[in-house]
């Protein structure tokens, strides 16, 4: 059977980011990020963690703009919490995803065979690309 691909990508203004972590109030962040996400995040320079968690917030949205798209022209049956997908990078620095929750179970479904994620950052944006071979 041969493969079929889809892509997402998405991209984000920094300084936004910079904005919800002065309000400690916001829930955004737990719904948002995983606890090893945020945890991971702590442990950097309060100016680097606007820029870590944009680039990751753009990996959930181009992982979803990637899915939907593989339906084009269909009403969009995939929906899941932004915290069951965390990135983390391999020893050479490389992004990757780990699922959780009722999404472990949708991307089981979905049988794909390979995720692609790249995450960039380039003055006050991150951006984000997704490939999936299904």
């Amino acid at each position: 059977m041969k493969s079929s691909y889809s892509i997402g990508m998405d991209m984000v203004y920094i300084p936004e980011f910079e904005s919800y972590l002065k309000d400690p109030g916001t829930a955004f962040f737990d719904q948002t990020f995983t606890d090893w996400e945020k945890q991971a995040a702590n442990l950097k320079q309060t100016k680097q963690r606007a820029t870590f968690y944009s680039g990751r917030y753009a990996a959930k949205e181009a992982f979803l703009k990637a899915l939907d798209g593989s339906w084009l022209h269909t009403k969009p049956t995939i929906s899941f919490k932004y915290s069951e997908l965390e990135i983390r990078n391999d020893d050479f620095g490389r992004p990757y995803f780990r699922y959780y929750g009722s999404l472990l179970k949708t991307i089981s479904d979905l049988q794909m065979e390979s995720v692609k994620l790249s995450i960039t950052h380039v003055h006050e944006y991150a951006a984000s690309q997704v490939l999936i071979e299904f």
